[in-house]
C-alpha cells in the first residue's frame, strides 16, 4: 500500500524525537560524571534540557500518537454506544481535536516569529538561544491538526477506517489507524 505523505511525516517526526531523547541521556550523564568525579559540570545542562531536549520529546510524537490513535482514552459508555454514534462521536472528536491543533498552532506561531525577530535568549550560566525550538511547536501541532483531518477524511470514506476508528484501541499497520 501507498503510503500517505501525512503517516510519513508523523512517523518521521517520532523518529527524529529519539535523537533529543538520546542526547539528553548522553548529556545529562556526562554532566552528572565531571559534576561529581572532576568537580566541572556541563554549563547549561539545565536550559539545554528544558528548552531544547524536553521541547523536542513532548511535542515531536504527537501527530504519531493521533495518527495510531493511542492517546488516553476512557471507552466505558463509547463502547456501549450503536455504531452509527461511535461514528458520530469520533467524527466530532477528530475534528475537534483538529480545531484545538490548530488554534494553538495559530496562538504559538506570533510567538516564535516574535521569538525569531528578538532572537531569543535565555541567561544563565551561559547564554542559551531558544528561538529556534519555538517553531518546533506550531510545525508539530499543524502537521497533529492534519492528521485528525485525514483520519476524519477516513472516517467518512472508507468502510474498513471507519470499522477500525470506531472500535477499541488498535494499531492497523495497512490503514496506518487505529
Amino acid at each position: 500500500m501507498r503510503r500517505n505523505p501525512l503517516e510519513w511525516l508523523s512517523e518521521a517526526l517520532l523518529t527524529v524525537a529519539a535523537i533529543p531523547v538520546l542526547a539528553m541521556m548522553v548529556h545529562i550523564t556526562l554532566d552528572v560524571t565531571l559534576k561529581y568525579t572532576l568537580s566541572t559540570p556541563i554549563q547549561g545542562t539545565l536550559d539545554i534540557t528544558s528548552y531544547y531536549y524536553m521541547v523536542s520529546v513532548v511535542v515531536l510524537p504527537m501527530a504519531f500518537v493521533e495518527l495510531t490513535r493511542q492517546s488516553i482514552a476512557v471507552d466505558l459508555f463509547y463502547l456501549m454506544m450503536p455504531f452509527r454514534l461511535r461514528v458520530a462521536t469520533a467524527g466530532f472528536v477528530l475534528l475537534l481535536s483538529a480545531a484545538g491543533y490548530g488554534g494553538l498552532a495559530a496562538i504559538s506561531l506570533p510567538d516564535a516569529l516574535r521569538a525569531y525577530h528578538l532572537k531569543e535568549i535565555v541567561a544563565g550560566t551561559i547564554n542559551v538561544y531558544v528561538w529556534p525550538m519555538r517553531f518546533i511547536l506550531p510545525i508539530a501541532l499543524v502537521v497533529t491538526a492534519a492528521v485528525c483531518l485525514m483520519l476524519f477524511y477516513r472516517l467518512l470514506t472508507n468502510s474498513e477506517a471507519r470499522k477500525q476508528l470506531t472500535t477499541e484501541h488498535a494499531i492497523d499497520p495497512d490503514l496506518g489507524v487505529g
